[in-house]
């Protein structure tokens, strides 16, 4: 058992003043304190300044750091990590909160297990809604806690692949960070790409807790890229470890190259037919596009023009069913989707 170890909150955010001002307060109220609250806010145009001032001067742990210019993202994620002093870095996104005795219970495991380098946890899903707000506790994947390492690493991706992690249930130790480096800017997904390469280095455990509420928006970057860019680059990701965990040919990397490809066509052609059921023309696309070109091997051309004249076709039909619905609306007076202006393929 280790002596109390110190806790740093580290939050990156740009233009969310009021999710923001949310994600701080409930990181101070935690039932073990963090000693700071860092954020890095990346030129934020709209009162995200005046709200962390004001957050500021309400409390001495919340330290503001301010880009002079917008980063793009990730490199605003790196000033904030960079910035902290903690013996552990807890990890927030500027939309999620921390649920009550998040840091408490996932720094007691660390202090418990000093084997061990990063904690996680599961999540409550928060959903907004011009219909409503709403709560949806994820199920959790094992009553008890869920080691992963460097041995058993690509097996849990393919198992977990949509979800491996929530990063902002993350607490790692300060060495972690150090010798894992710095978020990836050349990823969108920059935080999986650390998960994974931190886990190739230290033993990672999944808590049997929820450990944050996880708020979908609009605004959330899943939301407006769609789910196959992101399954580009977890594709990415993950050929990279295969290839660092074995950098000569084996049958090892063979074996877990085939299952990694399939797993990942299967995925991609599940998202296709869901986009396709939801008139979604634009994510249809991407989806086909993907497994396509993006999956290992490339498809021959003749095979890609035969799936987006197919993709077409039932697009079309879905178009005409929605029409032939009176004025567009579904039985509750709702529009059904794809009722709306027409989307341009990809």
């Amino acid at each position: 058992m280790e002596s109390k170890l110190t806790i740093s909150v580290a939050i990156a955010t740009y233009n969310r003043a009021a999710m923001v001002r949310n994600t701080v307060e409930a990181a101070l109220a935690q039932s073990r304190p963090p000693i700071e609250v860092v954020v890095a806010d990346d030129a934020s145009t709209d009162a995200t300044a005046e709200v962390l001032a004001t957050l500021a001067r309400g409390d001495s742990r919340v330290r503001v750091l301010r880009q002079p210019k917008n980063s793009g993202g990730v490199g605003n994620w790196n000033l904030a990590m960079r910035e902290t002093s903690g013996d552990l870095i807890a990890w927030c996104s500027d939309d999620d909160w921390f649920r009550p005795g998040h840091l408490e219970e996932s720094a007691a495991f660390l202090e418990a297990h000093p084997e061990v380098g990063l904690v996680h946890s599961h999540f409550v899903d928060f959903v907004e809604s011009p219909l409503g707000d709403a709560t949806e506790f994820r199920r959790q994947r094992s009553p008890r806690p869920l080691w992963t390492n460097a041995k058993n690493l690509l097996r849990y991706l393919n198992r977990y692949y949509d979800w491996p992690f929530h990063p902002s249930t993350i607490v790692m130790r300060r060495r972690v960070w150090e010798e894992v480096g710095a978020f990836d800017p050349g990823y969108q997904l920059a935080d999986t790409d650390w998960f994974v390469r931190a886990v190739e280095r230290f033993p990672a455990v999944l808590l049997p807790r929820y450990g944050v509420n996880n708020r979908r928006h609009v605004g959330n970057w899943s939301n407006r890229v769609g789910s196959a860019r992101m399954q580009r680059e977890i594709f990415e990701i993950v050929e990279r470890s295969l290839h660092r965990h074995w950098p000569r040919w084996t049958l090892g990397r063979s074996f877990w190259k085939f299952v990694w490809r399939m797993n990942v066509r299967l995925r991609l052609l599940l998202t296709l037919c869901a986009r396709i059921r939801g008139g979604h023309a634009d994510a249809a696309y991407a989806a086909w596009s993907a497994f396509c070109t993006s999956t290992g091997r490339s498809m021959p051309e003749w095979i890609a023009a035969k799936g987006d004249a197919l993709i077409r076709a039932r697009l079309d039909r879905f178009a005409t069913s929605s029409a032939s619905s009176a004025d567009g609306r579904g039985s509750l007076g709702r529009p059904l989707p794809g009722s709306g202006p027409s989307v341009r393929p990809l």
